[in-house]
């Protein structure tokens, strides 16, 4: 084998060692960069990229470029068509550069060469089968006449180079393919884990619509049966109000709102259904944001949630507090009453079996049986009458359809605990 074989095989291998050791494409042309030149005899050289206009060259890669100009070596431009790098890959050929101060045409790059100290050079095209992507260009120190052999390395140099950074780009862009299609994989397991979650919570939600209506219906209940049927009724209206609520289909009008007025509607409607139970209003004395909402919805929303503190205060000294408040991007409708306690968490067991639900799935709230419990007797019966065991899930189905979110801590079963229901809509504090 000849010293010419001999170093264009130990070409291929260091450029194919690049290819395996990177990590990225230009990663393959610098480690090749720094394997191949000096087996050129180059005192420095250059790879350049072209640019997706496919006008400009710029640089990616270099060896032993003069320290005083690495700095800027990022900021290098050449026209494609200009200079020796630029006319390999404009004519797709190897240029060569016996002596740049010998050549008038080339006159412009003298200044270039007297600085970063170079006078013959040797530049050729990287080539793919869609086209040029860059040029390699090697520089001489002195004047230099190319051998043969040199120029078949260079070639074969180009040539390899081409081939292994094209290679390296479709892996990179493989790998990109793979690691987005890794995130849309994650992303859709965790949205049909979401589904299916809220599945299970609308399921859960569905059986304590049936619980409760059994509940009504069982012969354990010493009410009339007038009462009871009474008691049905508005309990079927809920139910039948949640199913709509909950439906693909639902939809809601939104418009700009004071948060003031659905506060104040779901008020008067509960002081004039239950006047003997006090209901007090904070509102705030600053100017107040607007929230883009269904109005109508609101208002139901916030009824339901007022029910809720009536039904717990519906007592001797019992007191409901309502309010809003605003936060940090965050507008927060407030319902609080301290006497009965009346809601509670359903514990999982109670829920069928094959609707286990996830340990990070929203809490399904019912009203405690004995917060509703009405008799003849009951001077507060008005007012639990219009309460039912599911308004909880029918006051956070319509918050959630509002884009809101529905927030409450349960309370101990004990009388002096109170309990806080909150609807808390994001606002946009600037727009107003």
């Amino acid at each position: 084998m000849s010293a010419a074989d001999a170093r264009e095989l130990l070409a291929i291998r260091e450029i194919a060692h690049a290819f395996l050791l990177a990590a990225h494409p230009r990663d393959v042309q610098q480690f090749a960069l720094d394997r191949v030149t000096p087996l050129i005899g180059a005192a420095f050289s250059l790879v350049m990229e072209l640019g997706a206009d496919g006008e400009w060259l710029r640089p990616v890669a270099q060896y032993e470029w003069p320290a005083p100009h690495r700095p800027w070596i990022g900021a290098l431009r050449v026209r494609v068509g200009d200079g020796p790098s630029g006319l390999a890959v404009a004519e797709r050929r190897v240029v060569e550069v016996g002596d740049v101060f010998a050549d008038p045409s080339l006159a412009v790059w003298h200044e270039v060469a007297t600085e970063l100290g170079f006078q013959s050079m040797i530049a050729a095209p990287l080539e793919t089968a869609a086209g040029p992507i860059g040029a390699v260009a090697f520089y001489f120190t002195g004047a230099t006449r190319v051998s043969d052999e040199q120029r078949a390395l260079v070639r074969l140099v180009a040539d390899q180079l081409a081939a292994a950074t094209d290679k390296a780009r479709q892996t990179d862009a493989l790998r990109r393919a793979n690691g987005a299609l890794a995130e849309a994989n994650a992303e859709l397991e965790a949205q049909a884990a979401a589904w299916s979650a809220a599945e299970r919570v609308r399921a859960a939600s569905e059986e304590l619509v049936v619980e409760a209506l059994q509940a009504l219906t069982a012969a354990t209940d010493a009410r009339a049966v007038g009462e009871r049927l009474e008691a049905v009724g508005t309990l079927a209206a809920a139910a039948r109000e949640f199913t709509e609520v909950t439906a693909p289909g639902f939809a809601v009008v939104a418009c700009d709102v004071d948060p003031r007025g659905p506060l104040q509607a779901a008020v008067a409607r509960w002081r004039a259904r239950a006047p003997m139970v006090p209901i007090q209003v904070d509102e705030p004395t600053v100017l107040l944001p607007t929230m883009r909402v269904d109005e109508a919805r609101l208002t139901r929303a916030l009824e339901l949630v007022l029910g809720l503190g009536v039904c717990g205060a519906a007592l001797e000294g019992g007191v409901v507090r309502a309010g809003v408040r605003v936060e940090r991007g965050f507008l927060a409708l407030t319902v609080r009453w301290r006497g009965r306690p009346v809601l509670e968490v359903v514990p999982p067991e109670d829920a069928v079996a094959w609707h286990q639900l996830p340990p990070d799935a929203l809490r399904i709230l019912r009203v405690r049986a004995e917060a509703l419990h009405w008799d003849a007797t009951d001077s507060f019966a008005a007012a639990r009458r219009a309460v039912t065991a599911i308004d909880p899930l029918l006051a956070r189905a319509l918050t959630t359809r509002l884009g809101g979110d529905f927030r409450v801590d349960v309370a101990p079963a004990d009388r002096d605990a109170e309990q806080e229901v909150r609807l808390v809509f994001p606002v946009d504090i600037d727009r107003d």
